[in-house]
């Protein structure tokens, strides 16, 4: 079920009366909250709720053992086992079968390997880094266990389960169990929120999936060079309108519901650099791969050296989770190398660049090697990144005055602009939260009204729900 589709609309309508209702008792919103989110789960699939449920007993069970024996060897072995066994079952048994049967016929040998087809459940991703968090606090000694309804509803809470962001148990938690009555949020910036998601899910996004991405994604050999650098820049614009309306949508949500949610998205097209960008771009998985993969690994604990590896080991990692595929893991390379070019510059050359220009200049070069990378992290399978990059090879001056010039320069002046426009929108923002509550609604619905009458038609999708 689609959180833009009219089925979840007038739902939601019904649940948000009938959870205020009940605001009276914790445990019965709570167990509302709950069947919710089961039943959100349960609307793309009753298999995909049957395992969360298992996994969540699972969860449960090593919750437990972690607080009997904190810290120990096979606590911290029953997880990997839990949390690898589940990636790999449900969403990288073709990736590795499929290789390493071509490393055997490689090597003469004839051998069928055993893979069993299954469906990658919903939200699953999400929910594993829930029990992560949660599982390892325990283990740590920071955390106790939580109630069996807890728990569950930690690892279903629908605003997050589809695709983020990651929610810490710590942070989460003791907001599933208040010291006092829950209250809604900033009533008026959570509805703000949920008209921002209109204008990138269904306005901007949409539009540029359709007539600038998709058709060229698709068949990439089609088309101009100049059609390809546009849809590269349109990507990289989709992208960020898609993910971060999503995540602007479940935080007005979850403010809604008297929950706040970590901040997932600060203005990542003003980044200068590549570890700025990482700092701005899904800040809830960056650190998620930070806090436990990259210090696991030895962070920078080992030398210098020994970090530029850890750290390239953690994005090829995160590069794997978007997804099965060389692509994936080439676009998790790519940042690697650049976080640690980076690192090298920065060292080679200490101090801020202050002479006039630096800023803009860093900010394109920035935004130009993310854009490249996306070529791989968009494109279906390695041929068609193929084709991209080769389209790209003859691009011309002739080609670019005769083709969508208009465009792609409007896409480098964004990039130019976007300092001035994040404190334009800024300030558009606060100021609209100064309009009188009761007043409010109306010019809100105004907006999204006429928002939705000039965007295409259909229901936005959500590009990280794939992951």
């Amino acid at each position: 079920m689609s959180y833009f589709s009219i089925e979840f609309g007038l739902c939601f309508i019904v649940f948000f009366l009938l959870y205020w209702c009940l605001s009276f008792s914790l445990r019965a919103q709570n167990l509302l909250l709950l069947g919710a989110s089961y039943a959100i789960l349960d609307s793309f699939n009753l298999n995909f709720l049957n395992i969360l449920l298992v996994y969540t007993v699972a969860v449960f069970g090593l919750g437990q053992l972690s607080a009997r024996y904190p810290g120990r060897w096979f606590t911290h072995a029953a997880i990997m086992v839990l949390v690898l066994g589940c990636f790999y079952f449900f969403k990288y048994q073709d990736f590795f079968v499929g290789y390493a049967q071509q490393g055997f016929q490689a090597m003469g040998v004839d051998v069928a390997l055993p893979l069993i087809e299954v469906l990658l459940p919903v939200g699953m991703s999400f929910y594993i880094f829930h029990s992560v968090s949660y599982l390892m606090g325990i283990n740590r000694g920071t955390l106790k266990p939580a109630a069996p309804l807890d728990l569950a509803l930690y690892l279903a809470f629908f605003p997050s389960l589809i695709a983020g962001p990651v929610n810490r148990a710590e942070h989460l938690l003791p907001q599933i169990l208040p010291a006092a009555p829950r209250q809604i949020l900033e009533p008026q910036r959570a509805l703000g929120l949920v008209a921002l998601a209109v204008v990138k899910l269904f306005l901007f996004s949409t539009w540029l999936a359709n007539h600038w991405v998709d058709p060229v994604f698709d068949t990439p050999s089609g088309f101009s060079p100049e059609q390809i650098l546009l849809s590269i820049y349109g990507y990289s614009l989709q992208i960020y309108f898609n993910f971060s309306g999503y995540t602007n949508l479940v935080t007005g949500i979850a403010l809604l519901l008297g929950f706040s949610l970590p901040r997932n998205f600060d203005y990542p097209y003003l980044a200068r650099n590549l570890k700025e960008f990482w700092d701005r771009w899904h800040i809830s998985l960056s650190k998620f791969i930070r806090d436990y993969v990259y210090i696991p690994l030895g962070g920078n604990r080992k030398g210098f050296w020994r970090s530029n590896l850890n750290l390239f080991a953690a994005m090829v990692i995160s590069g794997l989770w978007h997804g099965a595929s060389l692509n994936f893991l080439i676009w998790g390379a790519l940042h690697g190398l650049g976080l640690i070019v980076y690192k090298l510059y920065g060292r080679a050359f200490p101090g801020e660049r202050t002479w006039p220009g630096a800023d803009l200049l860093a900010r394109l070069l920035t935004f130009h090697y993310v854009a490249f990378a996306w070529i791989f992290f968009r494109s279906a399978t390695l041929e068609d990144t193929q084709d991209m990059l080769v389209g790209l090879t003859h691009l011309s001056f002739d080609g670019l005055s005769q083709g969508p010039w208009a465009g792609i320069l409007a896409c480098l002046a964004l990039v130019a602009c976007y300092p001035w426009l994040v404190a334009s929108l800024r300030k558009g923002f606060a100021a609209s939260q100064r309009i009188p509550w009761l007043v409010y609604p109306v010019p809100l619905g105004l907006f999204i009204s006429v928002v939705i009458f000039a965007s295409p038609s259909g229901v936005p999708g959500f590009i990280y729900a794939s992951f």
